[in-house]
């Protein structure tokens, strides 16, 4: 009984010092708060546009993927886990995947997973990884298991698939608190590269200040992006001081708070972690609260965290413990602060303050970012073009390297731009060594390659017709083959042939008629003409930007779109923004819109008639909601769909009869969502709203800076009625067949990008993006970005749909010619060469009419002087 005692005593002495130990934790908790571990998994499907994974042929091949990575505290781990494949003709032991990391080596890889994808799980030195740019690298070095030639290359492959592949940041700090220095490397950050930038507009409805600061912070953007597609939503939310009326919902179709004093950044619905809130103190001031308001005293910047839990990664259901989203703010006591503000923080030329609030003392007109390198006329070596020397064994190599030319090139066809080859090979090389090349994937030129010994070439002339070039980045591949002497067996194939390219090689481009034939997508696309770059050695004029329709979806397309543009200029655009239809645009406009609620004068000049448009993007939509919903619709069904298109378009005009300007035809626009009367109005776009943008955008881009100013008016409608005339006799009109766009009916387009000559007289360009509702204009948009669409847009027009990758292309149905340098003798020489050479009938016709002409003289030259000598 004593020892039981004694038992039962030290069990609640033990108790007694756990309760004890137990409290003191508690209070030592309380009173240090504790660090949370982050953990931050970014897919490497992230870090580019497209199909999510990346193939390398051949014996060696290099791919680089950029990765902008986020600030972290006390990063202590960093893991690369890839997925990859490979063909099954590869020899393991002389196959391998090199993997850098910011020039580092960090794996060798067997190329072993020839029965299916492998995985591979990479610790990386802490050291290595660093907040901002990276680059990973993957470059394969292989060799044919049995047929050691030329054609055994093209069985040589290894993909690596990027959604299954993913770089695992941890660390025992946490995030950050965000401050503005580090926000433009969040807003990159590959982490949250899927999710959309949220642009925050208090109230019930975007209007023209809005749509205008919104545009200038999407093309910012854009700008950090580097070549990966923006997506922008528009995010109305309720204040205090809307009524119940205004109440708008987000891009998700989600409603904002109740308004009131409960309203503020941390309880709003936000899409992800990005978020920018734009407005005057009066109107943002229920969202930030008294105290944060309060230090508002003039053109103001700040950054607020988002709590933990909230703004995560896009359909992570916003679970994200560590953090990390942000609302950055810009905003001012009055308009002009306002100005001020959304420029200071769109210039991204200039470095932010690393605080989370400041006020802007230091605003000024964005300064240009460094200009693209675009080659003109002259001689460039590889090296000035980003080339560098490679030395290459095996049977086949191929390298690449890109040529920018300006938005005004126009090729003559009979010209050709020469490529001056410095190149070495040696090895026992077999009949059929050449070297070819390819420019924007087909083929241009072919040098046989001397295979009776080893030999250099030096300044080997290649001409490449200018016909397969075109405005905006041009690749140029450059291939090897090089097959071994007969008899090679794979075994023995040690000493295998080598090719050296040498950077001292260079590209010859010729003159080259400064001249732009629209509607042209491509270079829409390539070079954002004409809405900004540089054409013709003057900076693009500011254009409008014209929404029309309340929806937020809208308002998130155009600022996406001016967005992309502004990544591909290189620069900041100088905008005019409206919203509503209140008159034709005065100037090159962008116009985005539902189709149903758009004014009939915005098709005038289209290349397909309103009703038609609509029906057909009315179809596609449908088709495309059943697949989002996870229910497509029955073949027989879309078959059906496409018939009764067909049946009802054939008993129509081709084109509808003249309506009366901000009229919307009848029967169209019920069941979109869109009220009848949005057309006829500008909805906030007052007069002195649009004269103080037109005043920014005038200083922004000011005409006589540039050189504009010394050509008179009178002189410029003279060579615009000239590129008319050239324009009519060298231009041939194709009809857009709409029929012919209902033949497929397994996707029908559900949005339309359409360029086309406005009305009037002045060569003005309008570009249409619309669709059929919201839902639909946001479908599209996502894929135009993730599918890596954008670079297949062609021709006049472009329909598509989200329930299929791919594009329709409209041929260009009403081309019209805009003449660069137009005082230029030179250019106007070039321009006559290339149309003539594209009409041969015409120049046949001016030499026949030539040699008739000079016949006739001299006939007449000998007939008088034959009657004076003859007296008569």
């Amino acid at each position: 009984m004593a020892g039981m005692g004694n038992h039962t005593g030290a069990g609640r002495l033990l108790w007694a010092v756990l309760a004890l130990l137990a409290l003191l934790s508690q209070w030592i908790g309380g009173a240090v708060p504790a660090l949370a571990a982050d953990r931050r998994v970014i897919p490497l499907s992230n870090l580019r546009d497209g199909q999510p994974e990346v193939t390398l042929h051949g014996e060696t091949e290099t791919v680089v993927l950029r990765a902008v990575l986020p600030p972290v505290i006390g990063l202590t781990s960093a893991v690369l886990a890839l997925t990859y494949e490979n063909g099954i003709d590869i020899l393991p032991e002389k196959g391998a995947m090199s993997v850098f990391i910011n020039g580092s080596p960090v794996a060798d890889l067997p190329l072993a997973a020839f029965r299916g994808p492998v995985n591979a799980s990479i610790t990386l030195p802490s050291s290595l990884i660093r907040p901002g740019e990276n680059q990973i690298v993957f470059q394969t070095s292989a060799q044919h298991r049995a047929i050691c030639t030329v054609r055994g290359t093209y069985d040589l492959w290894a993909r690596v698939n990027l959604a299954a592949s993913s770089l695992t940041l941890l660390s025992d700090g946490g995030v950050p608190e965000p401050d503005l220095a580090m926000m433009r490397q969040l807003l990159a950050s590959a982490d949250r590269a899927r999710e959309p930038l949220a642009i925050i507009q208090p109230g019930g409805e975007i209007d023209a200040d809005h749509l205008g600061w919104g545009s200038m912070v999407a093309q910012s953007y854009g700008l950090l992006l580097g070549d990966q597609t923006p997506r922008v939503v528009a995010v109305p939310v309720k204040t205090a001081g809307n009524a119940p009326g205004n109440l708008q919902v987000n891009s998700q179709g989600n409603p904002p708070p109740p308004g009131g004093s409960g309203a503020t950044l941390e309880s709003l619905p936000l899409p992800g972690g990005k978020n920018i809130l734009i407005g005057t103190r009066d109107r943002i001031a229920p969202l930030l609260g008294d105290a944060r308001a309060a230090a508002i005293t003039g053109p103001f910047l700040a950054v607020y965290p988002l709590p933990a839990g909230k703004g995560g990664p896009e359909g992570s259901g916003g679970a994200n413990p560590g953090g990390g989203g942000f609302v950055a703010v810009a905003s001012g006591r009055t308009q002009q602060e306002v100005d001020q503000a959304v420029m200071r923080l769109s210039d991204v030329t200039r470095p932010l303050p690393t605080q989370s609030a400041t006020i802007v003392t230091d605003a000024a007109i964005p300064a240009a970012p460094p200009a693209p390198l675009v080659q003109a006329e002259g001689r460039y070596h590889l090296s000035e073009l980003g080339f560098q020397t490679v030395q290459h064994s095996g049977y086949r190599y191929t390298g690449r390297f890109g040529l920018t030319l300006p938005a005004g090139f126009a090729p003559v066809s009979d010209r050709s731009i020469l490529f001056h080859v410095n190149a070495a090979f040696e090895g026992n090389l077999g009949p059929g060594a050449i070297l070819n090349v390819q420019v924007n994937g087909k083929s241009a030129a072919a040098m046989e390659v001397d295979k009776r010994s080893s030999g250099i070439i030096e300044n080997g002339e290649m001409p490449l017709p200018m016909a397969l070039f075109r405005p905006g980045p041009n690749v140029i591949e450059v291939e090897a083959e090089l097959p071994p002497a007969g008899g090679t067996d794979c075994v023995f194939a040690v000493r295998r042939p080598t090719f050296t390219l040498l950077d001292t090689s260079s590209i010859e481009i010729p003159g080259f008629a400064r001249l732009v034939t629209l509607p042209n997508l491509g270079g829409f696309a390539n070079t954002a003409f004409p809405y900004g770059g540089t054409a013709g050695g003057e900076q693009a004029p500011p254009f409008d930007l014209v929404v029309v329709g309340r929806d937020p979806a809208w308002f998130g397309a155009a600022w996406s779109l001016t967005a992309k543009l502004a990544q591909r200029a290189g620069d900041l655009m100088a905008v005019v923004p409206y919203t509503g239809w209140d008159g034709a645009p005065n100037d090159n406009a962008l116009i985005v819109g539902p189709v149903a609620a758009l004014p009939q004068a915005v098709f005038t000049a289209a290349p397909l008639p309103a009703d038609r448009l609509a029906g057909l993007l009315e179809a596609g939509a449908l088709i495309a909601q059943a697949k989002a919903r996870g229910e497509p619709m029955a073949a027989s069904d879309r078959r059906a769909l496409a018939e009764r298109l067909r049946l009802g378009w054939s008993g129509n005009a081709v084109r509808s009869g003249p309506a009366r300007p901000g009229t919307v035809p009848q029967g169209m626009g019920q069941g979109m969502g869109q009220p009848m009367g949005i057309a006829g109005a500008a909805l906030a776009a007052d007069g002195g709203a649009a004269n103080r943008w037109q005043r920014m955008a005038g200083d922004a881009k000011d005409p006589a800076a540039t050189g504009r100013g010394w050509v008179p008016d009178w002189a410029r409608r003279v060579m615009g009625a000239a590129a008319r005339y050239i324009n009519h006799w060298t231009v041939e009109e194709a009809p857009v067949d709409v029929v012919a766009l209902t033949e497929n009916a397994e996707t029908l387009p559900e949005a339309a990008l359409l360029q086309y000559r406005a009305p009037g007289a002045d060569p003005l360009t309008w570009t249409l993006l619309t669709a059929a509702d919201p839902r639909a204009i946001d479908r599209a948009m996502r894929s135009l970005g993730e599918a890596g669409q954008w670079d297949k847009l062609r021709g006049g027009g472009a329909l598509w749909s989200s329930a299929a990758p791919a594009i329709t292309t409209l041929e260009t149905s009403r081309p019209y010619q805009i003449i660069l340098n137009p005082f230029d003798i030179g250019n106007l020489i070039l321009i006559l060469a290339r149309n003539l050479s594209q009409r041969i009938e015409l120049l046949f016709a001016l030499l026949l009419g030539t040699a008739v002409v000079l016949t006739v003289s001299m006939r007449l030259l000998l007939k008088g002087g034959h009657r004076e000598r003859s007296g008569s």
